[in-house]
């Protein structure tokens, strides 16, 4: 009798992983919200691009993160 996929001993790996990459992506994302709002004050104009380059930034470096930690 063969055993259902996900029910070995690392199933929970996947989970981790996601765990961990969403902590990081909240963090990532209020830092840039931050960084967004501060450059508000000194130009409305640029804190879109500002914020916006931080949160794809995030993304892609909480997946990075996520993958390194044990």
């Amino acid at each position: 009798m063969q055993k259902p996929h996900g029910g070995g001993i690392g199933a929970s790996q996947p989970m981790k992983l996601l765990v961990f990459y969403i902590v990081f992506v909240a963090i990532g994302e209020a830092i840039a919200y931050a960084a967004g709002k501060t450059v508000e004050l000194w130009s409305p104009a640029t804190s879109l691009p500002v914020f916006l380059s931080l949160f794809f930034f995030t993304l892609w470096a909480a997946w990075r993160l996520a993958v390194k930690v044990p």
